[in-house]
């Protein structure tokens, strides 16, 4: 997705918290006040991925028996140091950066399997989406609102949800965010964790600034990236500062935009760091850390053992540390895993469109329920996946000696949107989409979406969805388009004709459009159909009439994701009416069964299947109604069969199901193998014969790439001996 390439790049710009990378021992001879112990305070930088290399320290000074008296930290050293603080242990932090996907924490997607029925039917398909304001079209405050990253810390700090005073943790600790009104920084030491820690890291423009009791905060890198005055105010007489940032680069290195515009903000950032490091009794920096981007999430493992490497070259300057605190060492025991709370309550704020009744059924909450952070964050996710909700906080807090109350406060999300989309297809060549989507454009409880594709097929589209009230599932759509599309005519598989469809569509539907799993839908549709540039017209079978239909639907769709699903289930159920009865001109009927399944046998690799039964009667079949493998359909999707060409087979009747194997040996590059089997049928028959069986193989190779899925597609079948084609881009 474009977002996450944004991302990075701003990542790059900002996040750089920079610092000189120069090893410092300020103090050799330890000292003490009197003969109190010693208070040691722990500073960590700022310095994105690499700040996972503090870790390695935290080890160090551990296995030497240093006592801990303060911390504090900045960004990244924010989030490693906080967790320290509040009783994570080194080894369980190790542990958290070998398992956290942090590329998934820094991007921004609902869980599908979550959203409305209504928003399934057009989800990934575009790449780019920005707000549309009333000057026009406008940037967003961040490219991610931080959603993720705030549910993960919640869940991380379960233990400190009822704490407000930071000196009260095991170890005192602060962090440092910027106010971004003033430019200065602001020291949090009381409130909620999630809140100080998400206000650290608040990379500006990448992330939207974090609101605390109405002030907006961003990354406190950009004001004080290396608090080690902070650690002394707290009370710290011996202070050791980690630094992992970025140094300044050589002019004759700085080549493109963003390296020069780095460059530039780092000036003043480094200023204060110097001085902030001349204050500290040990500077410990990482040279090795240099070479690698502080947007190296990938790389997490390797910016870990640069840590326990560091931590190694300062052992014995620990342990002489930990000899002049005049106190035993108590060792850190591990964290214990968080206990589900009895939550009495649920106390919602922040909301004005929806009521309370509402959220509350989307939580799916009951009372007195015992629940964990892995099952309050399964519920945040019901809620923040719904497409009017921009963001979900949350806390546990006591409310009897018993039971807890969960407060849930709700960000609404009332924008409206232009989006656009990339597709090209060895055969189609390149097609655009743009999509415009707005609420309440002409009265509360409505929206309207409008859509427009460019390329090879023509496509004009309008939506107008009423629900009434906010909250309700059922809805009435009003669909509106026009489409257009070239078609060739093939006869035993020798093409002999060709025309281009027009369709002009009106649709009036009721359904359950804003449940999230079963959707029940009917309604009315009426086309103008007519063909234009007919070659051979005598050899076309399908109707070139206007009707109307009636038409009922059902589909369950529950895919993790819309491009290379990995686990789920989807199932459409089509049937269509037209007879002069209902005073259409043309008398036929049609129905469909399409059901396609993902079942993981382990975390890189599926099973798949799919099978599609079709029928119609009639002999005035419009060419919407006729299967033609290999083409893009506006419910299904894009109807794979390896190995014949797009209208190579175009039929009334179809029977077909495929099996398959899907493997992700790396972070979303895929390896697809697959098997088909097929009867393209004239008239109706469930009593196959070797000889009116089609069958088809395909490999394929891809990725999900930042404008959208790749796929490079080999395949054969019983009709041609090999084709090769093209994917790339969102199906549309």
């Amino acid at each position: 997705m474009l977002h996450k390439s944004i991302y990075l790049l701003t990542l790059i710009f900002l996040l750089s918290l920079p610092s000189q990378v120069q090893s410092e021992n300020k103090s050799s001879t330890l000292h003490t006040v009197g003969t109190d112990s010693l208070k040691v305070g722990l500073v960590l930088s700022g310095g994105g991925a690499r700040g996972i290399a503090h870790i390695g320290i935290l080890k160090a000074l551990e296995d030497a028996g240093v006592q801990i008296d303060y911390i504090t930290g900045t960004s990244m050293g924010s989030l490693v140091g906080g967790l320290y603080a509040i009783g994570y242990s080194a080894d369980q932090l190790i542990e958290l950066s070998r398992t956290s996907n942090f590329m998934e924490l820094f991007t921004e997607s609902p869980n599908r399997r979550y959203i409305s029925n209504y928003e399934k039917g057009f989800d990934e398909r575009t790449i780019l989406s920005v707000p549309i304001s009333d000057s026009g079209l406008s940037l967003p405050s961040g490219i991610i609102t931080g959603q993720n990253i705030y549910s993960y810390l919640s869940r991380l700090v379960w233990s400190a949800h009822g704490t407000e005073d930071f000196d009260n943790f095991p170890i005192p600790f602060a962090t440092i965010a910027t106010d971004i009104e003033t430019g200065e920084a602001v020291v949090f030491r009381s409130g909620y964790l999630p809140d100080a820690i998400r206000a650290s890291i608040s990379i500006p423009s990448a992330m939207a600034p974090h609101k605390i009791d109405g002030k907006y905060y961003v990354d406190g890198g950009l004001a004080r990236n290396l608090p080690v005055q902070d650690a002394i105010d707290m009370g710290a007489d011996f202070t050791i500062a980690v630094d992992v940032t970025t140094p300044l680069q050589p002019g004759d290195s700085l080549k493109t935009l963003t390296e020069i515009m780095n460059q530039s903000v780092q000036y003043r950032i480094n200023e204060r760091v110097k001085e902030e490091k001349e204050k500290a009794d040990i500077v410990i920096t990482m040279p090795d850390i240099d070479k690698y981007s502080i947007a190296s999430f990938d790389l997490m493992e390797t910016f870990l053992q640069i840590g326990l490497d560091a931590g190694e070259q300062y052992a014995e300057e620990f342990r002489r540390v930990a000899q002049k605190q005049n106190r035993v060492y108590t060792p850190r025991e591990p964290m214990d895993a968080p206990a589900p709370l009895p939550i009495q309550d649920v106390i919602i704020e922040g909301n004005n469109l929806f009521d309370d009744d509402f959220i509350k059924r989307k939580l799916q909450f009951e009372t007195g329920a015992r629940l964990s952070p892995e099952m309050i964050d399964e519920k945040i996710s019901r809620l923040y996946s719904s497409q009017y909700i921009e963001q979900v906080t949350y806390r546990i807090q006591p409310d009897t000696l018993y039971y807890y109350n969960l407060h849930i406060n709700v960000k609404e999300n009332q924008s409206n949107n232009f989006k656009v989309g990339l597709r090209y297809e060895s055969q189609t060549q390149a097609s655009i989409l743009f999509e415009s989507s707005f609420q309440n454009l002409f009265h509360e409880g409505s929206i309207n979406r409008l859509e427009a594709r460019l390329g090879d097929q023509l496509m004009f589209g309008a939506d107008y969805i009423y629900y009434g009230a906010l909250g309700s599932r059922f809805a009435a759509l009003t669909t509106l388009q026009y489409h257009t599309e070239n078609v060739d005519w093939f006869v035993d598989e020798v093409r002999v004709s060709r025309f281009e469809n027009n369709k002009i569509r009106g649709e009036l539907s009721f359904g359950n459009y804003f449940s999230t799993q079963h959707l029940f839908a009917l309604g009315i549709r009426k086309d103008f159909n007519f063909h234009r540039n007919e070659i051979n017209p005598e050899q076309i079978e399908p109707a070139n009439e206007g009707y109307h239909a009636l038409f009922a639907k059902y589909r369950f769709d529950f895919l993790n994701r819309k491009s290379y699903p990995s686990s789920g289930h989807r199932v459409l159920a089509q049937f269509f009416y037209s007879d002069p009865m209902i005073f259409s001109p043309l008398q036929f009927s049609s129905a469909r069964l399409y059901w396609q399944g993902f079942y993981e046998l382990s975390d890189d690799i599926s099973l798949t299947n799919s099978l599609l039964a079709g029928y119609s009667y009639g002999n005035e079949l419009p060419w919407g109604y006729w299967f033609s493998p290999n083409r893009h359909y506006l419910d299904i999707g894009y109807l794979q069969f390896g190995g014949i060409d797009r209208y190579e087979v175009s039929t009334p009747h179809i029977q077909m199901a495929s099996v398959g194997l899907q493997a992700e040996p790396f972070y979303h590059r895929f390896i697809n193998i697959d098997f088909y089997a097929g009867r393209f049928l004239t008239d109706w028959n469930i009593n196959p014969n070797e000889n009116d069986i089609d069958y088809g193989a395909s490999l394929s190779l891809g990725a999900l790439t930042i404008v959208g899925p790749i796929k490079v597609i080999l395949s054969t079948d019983t009709v041609n001996s090999f084709k090769a084609e093209l994917q790339l881009g969102y199906q549309f």
